[in-house]
């Protein structure tokens, strides 16, 4: 992955900005299933979601969209920065980092992130509530791309799923980056979950952010597993 670049807008000014991309050469494609396809950007392609992405396949995980400032606005990912008009519109940068933390957090220590206030008093409605589907869906899918070993199954990994949002509401888990302590993932891909509302800066906007990829977004959005993606909001560039 090469830099990327991700921009929010609201319908009438996306609708503005797909008239003059097309005028300026860009292709224009919409992610047709889960928000992360629009990471296979490249070139001049710009991928789009629309809002209706975050409730199609990952529709308990949208749940962090839809409660977020951004509830209702397109997204749209580009590997080169777009023309000076849509500036006003580029909300953060999007690279690879070179960074691995020495350990990783333990489980009453992931307990204790998922207990913080940040977290509790932040988790939108909808995202704790596991049905049938979520169940079998992760165990075929995660067990089919071999992110889960076959004894594997949610329950296993839904602390996890709650922590990694949590640290970055709470931010207990950081390490430093020109001068400032940015929160990271705090477990490997597996325990990961909905990594969307941290490459696509949903939540805590203007602080920039290391993630790793859900196995969701591993498959669908082509980003590397064990590599932290670097989200460097515009905001603090």
């Amino acid at each position: 992955m090469g830099k990327q670049y991700l921009y929010w807008m609201p319908e009438a000014e996306f609708q503005n900005a797909k008239t003059m991309l097309k005028e300026e050469g860009y292709s224009l494609w919409s992610a047709p299933m889960t928000p992360c396809q629009v990471l296979w950007a490249s070139g001049k392609r710009v991928i789009y979601a629309t809002p209706g992405v975050f409730s199609r396949m990952c529709v308990r995980q949208g749940s962090w969209y839809r409660a977020s400032e951004k509830s209702g606005q397109y997204m749209l990912v580009s590997a080169c920065r777009l023309p000076e008009a849509l500036e006003e519109h580029l909300e953060a940068e999007i690279s690879e980092s070179s960074f691995q933390p020495q350990e990783l957090p333990s489980a009453s220590e992931l307990e204790d992130l998922v207990a913080a206030d940040e977290y509790q008093d932040n988790k939108p409605k909808g995202w704790e509530d596991i049905g049938v589907k979520d169940t079998v869906m992760y165990k075929s899918m995660f067990t089919m791309n071999r992110f889960w070993g076959w004894g594997d199954n949610l329950k296993k990994h839904w602390l996890g799923h709650q922590a990694n949002h949590a640290n970055f509401l709470a931010r207990r888990f950081t390490t430093e980056i020109d001068g400032e302590q940015v929160p990271y993932s705090v477990t490997e891909n597996a325990g990961v979950c909905s990594s969307c509302v941290e490459f696509f800066n949903i939540i805590n906007p203007d602080e920039r952010k290391l993630v790793r990829a859900c196995p969701g977004s591993a498959t669908f959005g082509g980003v590397k597993r064990d590599v932290y993606i670097d989200i460097n909001p515009r905001s603090t560039t």
